[in-house]
């Protein structure tokens, strides 16, 4: 086969591909995530998220129930709760040793918008955001950070 003829048969495969086994939505920010989690140090660890509240069956409660919780942990022992309710985020900061004012949390969109904040004495944290689409969330502690992979709000 000419070089033509792979490029036609490339072609003709990733049309199949697309059309009868289209790649699940948020594969490319999964795959550049693994990929780039592959050459992480022992500085940087990932935040491995846990409860997801959306695939978790409805409480029988009045109200609207807005609020989306997540739970992450950390390969060092400490985790960190994170409920986001339209443009507040709020959470904590778990079973850490060590001084909470060297803490920072950060939100991050796929587009590219971030916020940050510390944490009080006791690891509680609350950002005023937006964050839509893909988010994800970076706790560092001193020298050290700590980030999730990116969830879907």
């Amino acid at each position: 086969m000419t070089t033509d003829d792979d490029a036609a048969l490339l072609e003709e495969l990733r049309a199949v591909w697309t059309t009868y086994d289209p790649p699940p939505p948020g594969l490319t920010q999964t795959m550049i995530a693994a990929v780039a989690a592959a050459d992480l140090d022992a500085e940087w660890e990932m935040l491995v998220l846990v409860r997801d509240s959306a695939h978790e069956p409805l409480a029988q409660v009045r109200g609207l129930a807005t609020a989306r919780m997540l739970w992450f942990t950390a390969a060092e022992g400490w985790s960190m709760e994170a409920e986001v309710d339209g443009d507040q985020v709020r959470g904590q900061v778990l079973d850490l040793d060590g001084d909470m004012g060297t803490v920072e949390v950060t939100v991050e969109t796929a587009d590219g918008r971030s916020w940050t904040t510390g944490v009080d004495e006791v690891g509680f944290f609350a950002i005023t955001a937006e964050p839509t689409g893909s988010v994800r969330f970076t706790v560092r502690i001193g020298p050290t950070s700590s980030s999730s992979r990116w969830v879907e709000l």
